[in-house]
C-alpha cells in the first residue's frame, strides 16, 4: 500500500487538485507527532506569482465551507509565499526562489515524507 492511501481523503483531494494545477517539487510532511496544530505541511511550488495565487485560489475553493466564511489564508503582496491553513493540513505554496530561502523541509527533517 503506498503511503498516499494511509493519508485522509480530503488531503488526497488537495494533492490531486494541486497536481491538475501543475505545481511543482509538491511534498508533504507527516508532523502529527512534531506540532499540536495540524496534520500534515503540504508544500509546492508555482512557477509565477499568477501560478501560485492560481493554486492557492483551486485549495481554497475546495476547503470554504458554505455559509461559514473564507478560508484562513496568508499570502504576501507578491505572491512569494502563500498558507492556506486547512485545519488538518497547512498548505505552504512558494515561488522558487522563496522555497529555496525559507527550506520548509529541511526546517521540519525531523517529519516523516508521504509519498505522493
Amino acid at each position: 500500500m503506498s503511503a498516499i492511501r494511509q493519508v485522509p481523503e480530503s488531503i488526497k483531494i488537495v494533492i490531486e487538485a494541486l497536481k491538475d494545477k501543475k505545481v511543482e517539487n509538491l511534498a508533504v510532511l507527516d508532523v502529527t507527532s512534531l506540532v499540536p496544530y495540524t496534520d500534515y505541511f503540504i508544500i509546492g511550488t508555482g512557477n509565477s506569482a499568477p501560478h501560485v495565487q492560481a493554486l492557492a485560489d483551486t485549495v481554497a475553493k475546495l476547503i470554504k465551507v458554505p455559509n461559514v466564511g473564507g478560508v484562513k489564508l496568508e499570502a504576501d503582496l507578491t505572491s512569494n509565499w502563500v498558507l492556506i491553513d486547512g485545519d488538518e493540513f497547512v498548505l505552504h505554496l512558494f515561488q522558487p526562489k522563496a522555497r529555496t530561502f525559507y527550506n520548509l523541509e529541511d526546517l521540519w527533517e525531523d517529519a516523516p515524507r508521504v509519498e505522493v
